[in-house]
């Protein structure tokens, strides 16, 4: 009686362990399916900015009476702000055995203000709208500087003269100054020769952009002997191109 009921035990233990053990699933894997989902984001291009920003944060208009737009027009997506109106070199002596340099005695900004104090750097500014990013260039040249006593540039003109930009450049830039970049100019005054000054890499340049240039690195160089004495004049040319500098090959 004793080993029958020890029996029914072992059976019945075996019996419940059974009950509880799991059951190994086989899961099928489907293929040769697949799905697509669409996305889709439309940009349109900035409105254009005319008006001339604060030199120091070109995200922001300046305030106040700016002088207008200097010596600019400004109209488009890709356009000037402001360039800075006028540089006198003051006066020297002339002389007749050598070359000599003047350094800027006076910049005309008009009523550009930073921060309340007026901006006393050679500005240039400009603003790109396009929504291309497809880069762009400045040049600058320079007409002929005559001798107010006889009008007649042929015969009368600074000779030799070259009107000289000299880094470094403070450049700002509302988006990013990455691609940016400025150059050391020697513009001659006699031939008109363009020289580029500032340039955006393509991808770059997109927003409004300020170059800043203090009045020590602009001098009138390379004056020849001979000069004449009298009140020489001319005039300073900037281009605004709208693509960037080709790479030399």
């Amino acid at each position: 009686m004793m080993k029958k009921t020890v029996s029914s035990i072992l059976l019945a233990s075996a019996l419940l362990l059974g009950t509880v053990a799991p059951v190994a699933a086989n899961a099928a894997t489907v293929t040769g399916t697949s799905g697509s989902t669409k996305t889709q984001a439309a940009f349109t291009a900035p409105d254009s900015v005319t008006t001339p920003v604060d030199p120091n944060n070109p995200d922001t208009s300046s305030t106040g009476d700016n002088g207008g737009n200097g010596a600019t027009t400004s109209e488009g997506g890709l356009t000037f702000l402001y360039v800075t109106d006028s540089i006198d070199f003051g006066s020297a002596k002339a002389v007749t055995t050598k070359t000599q340099s003047l350094d800027v005695d006076t910049i005309s900004t008009g009523s550009f203000t930073a921060d309340k104090t007026i901006n006393s750097n050679f500005v240039t500014e400009l603003s790109d709208t396009r929504g291309s990013n497809a880069g762009w260039h400045v040049t600058v040249s320079s007409s002929p500087m005559v001798n107010a006593k006889d009008t007649d540039a042929n015969t009368n003109t600074l000779k030799g003269a070259t009107v000289d930009f000299d880094g470094p450049t403070t450049i700002k830039n509302s988006a990013s100054a990455d691609g940016i970049s400025a150059n050391t100019v020697s513009v001659p005054t006699e031939t008109g020769a363009a020289q580029t000054i500032y340039q955006a890499a393509a991808d770059n340049g997109a927003g409004q952009t300020s170059f800043q240039l203090a009045p020590t690195n602009i001098k009138l160089n390379n004056i020849g002997p001979n000069t004449n004495t009298g009140t020489y004049n001319g005039s300073l040319t900037w281009t605004l191109d709208d693509a960037p500098v080709e790479p030399a090959k």
